[in-house]
């Protein structure tokens, strides 16, 4: 199993802009409600649910209802391949990944996503809880026994506890700390520079840079791009809010430039992105 299980209490209006990731992701949500679509599906994510996305599949998650969530996920591998080593946790669009790296199940595993309620809610988030709090530790014996309770969280899925409390960013990677401090900038609408925003890791900004790409596949910067502009899409899909104004809101000072990058990332304006929407 994969050292990479956690938690995150999310603002309203978040969204995770489109990637792939390279084994196994089991999510459990225990607040609020999102939509995860997947390959052009979508499935609708309420509270006391679960969801396993697998390797290789292009998705995108947002919060539907425009009110605080919570999600809890854990990578994973169907059949144990040993350590993940320096292999990259994620790919975000448009750039490649390399397919050579996914970590696919068994062939007898159906091909269907995995998607429905959580029968044993408190059950499950107990499991999960002990899951999180035994992956924050590079100990043998600690992934020996987060193996064990895996198998009994898919147990428990596939035969209302309170949520814990967000972990404390000391506790995260120094690519998840770069990665929620980015996060929590788009949802506040901020306009701190990327580097100011990026030193208060404790880290220097070339520093965290070179760590963020290595794990994720991109640099901080393209990150931040593609996380306004997959809300952008949302926006221009779901509001009637001029250009101008979706620019501004997510701390755009240009809709000039705003429009520049949204049309080198989409391959279009966001104006003809909406018509192009709206007559769809």
């Amino acid at each position: 199993m994969r050292s990479y299980t956690s938690h995150h209490r999310h603002r309203p209006n978040w969204v995770e802009p489109l990637r792939v990731i390279y084994d196994y992701e089991l999510v459990l949500f225990s607040e609020g409600r999102c939509v995860v679509e997947i390959e052009g599906k979508s499935y609708r994510c309420r509270k006391g649910s679960y969801i396993v996305i697998p390797p290789g599949h292009w998705h995108i998650s947002w919060e539907a209802e425009g009110r605080f969530g919570h999600r809890h996920w854990t990578h994973f591998d169907w059949n144990y391949q040993g350590p993940h080593g320096d292999m990259p946790l994620m790919t975000f669009a448009p750039e490649t990944p390399k397919k050579e790296l996914y970590r696919w199940g068994p062939e007898c595993l159906p091909q269907q996503i995995f998607h429905g309620s959580i029968a044993r809610f408190q059950r499950v988030m107990e499991i999960s809880e002990r899951l999180s709090a035994l992956q924050t530790t590079e100990q043998a014996h600690a992934r020996l026994v987060s193996r064990a309770l895996l198998l009994e969280l898919l147990l428990e899925l596939f035969g209302d506890a309170t949520p814990s409390e967000k972990m404390p960013l000391s506790k995260l990677r120094l690519e998840e700390k770069a990665r929620n401090l980015l996060d929590l900038n788009v949802e506040r609408h901020a306009t701190l520079r990327l580097e100011d925003l990026l030193e208060q890791t404790g880290y220097s900004y070339a520093h965290v840079c070179r760590v963020f790409k290595k794990r994720y596949g991109i640099p901080p910067l393209k990150y931040l791009h593609l996380l306004c502009i997959s809300r952008a899409k949302l926006m221009l899909r779901d509001t009637s809010l001029p250009v101008t104004g979706i620019a501004a809101r997510l701390a755009y000072s240009d809709p000039e430039y705003f429009a520049q990058v949204f049309r080198r990332n989409v391959g279009q304006s966001p104006t003809a992105y909406r018509k192009m929407i709206h007559n769809a």
